[in-house]
């Protein structure tokens, strides 16, 4: 059972590799992203009623261009999870996060890159994808910290993940992080991969731990929702 599974501690297990953050900015995708999940979600107008009334009307006008302080995203989550619930939130961000993994492999990975992904054996890919993963991984873990673990048990996990700061939750939360993993391993290396988390800080976990699988028969997610929704924004 997940629950009773012991998740990898990031500072005394070998072959973990961890990557420290220089700063606590992150790539500009994590907000552009989650409003466009929103847009898809909602339409346009309601869009723009819910970041005003969530305090985030500026990015109605503009979106981020470069590099931004990590607090911008923590902020737009929690304004977002007070209007709109956790659950609510976790689908905007899960599609967030989905997206945001579509942009770097349509816009970061060259072509040749990703075809030999994809030729090479599973767990050499998955190697070469991690160690790309880790070098990058300041630009969207922030002043948290990556590390992964491979072999029998494959792992991800975050130190001080951003979205799981300043909320507690009786379940992981990370949906954003999880839907970008998962939409990237599925696309370059397995499209069986499930990735799950497994241990949240929200739940005062340690770390943010994602268990990586390669025999999944069907896709867990819902499909995405009609923009007639329920909720009120």
């Amino acid at each position: 059972m997940l629950a009773q599974e012991r998740p990898v501690n990031p500072t005394v297990q070998s072959g973990v590799h961890p990557t420290h953050a220089p700063s606590g900015q992150i790539g500009p995708n994590a907000i552009i992203r989650t409003v466009q999940a929103l847009t898809e979600r909602y339409g346009e107008a309601r869009t723009h009623e819910l970041l005003r009334r969530v305090g985030h009307a500026a990015l109605i006008t503009s979106l981020p261009a470069v590099m931004i302080d990590e607090q911008e995203f923590l902020a737009l989550m929690q304004s977002l999870r007070k209007q709109l619930g956790l659950d609510e939130t976790g689908a905007i961000l899960q599609r967030a996060g989905e997206l945001t993994a579509g942009y770097v492999i349509g816009n970061r990975i060259p072509g040749p890159v990703k075809l030999l992904l994809k030729l090479l054996p599973r767990s050499l890919s998955l190697r070469i994808l991690c160690s790309a993963i880790q070098q990058h991984a300041w630009t969207f873990v922030g002043s948290g910290e990556f590390h992964y673990r491979l072999g029998r048990n494959p792992q991800f996990s975050i130190t001080n993940c951003i979205e799981a700061r300043q909320v507690q939750a009786a379940t992981p939360i990370c949906h954003f992080y999880q839907a970008a993993f998962e939409t990237m391993l599925r696309t370059l290396i397995d499209p069986r991969t499930c990735v799950e988390e497994i241990a949240c800080c929200a739940c005062g976990g340690d770390a943010c731990v994602f268990r990586l699988t390669f025999d999944a028969n069907i896709d867990r997610r819902p499909g995405p929702e009609p923009k007639s929704m329920k909720y009120d924004v």
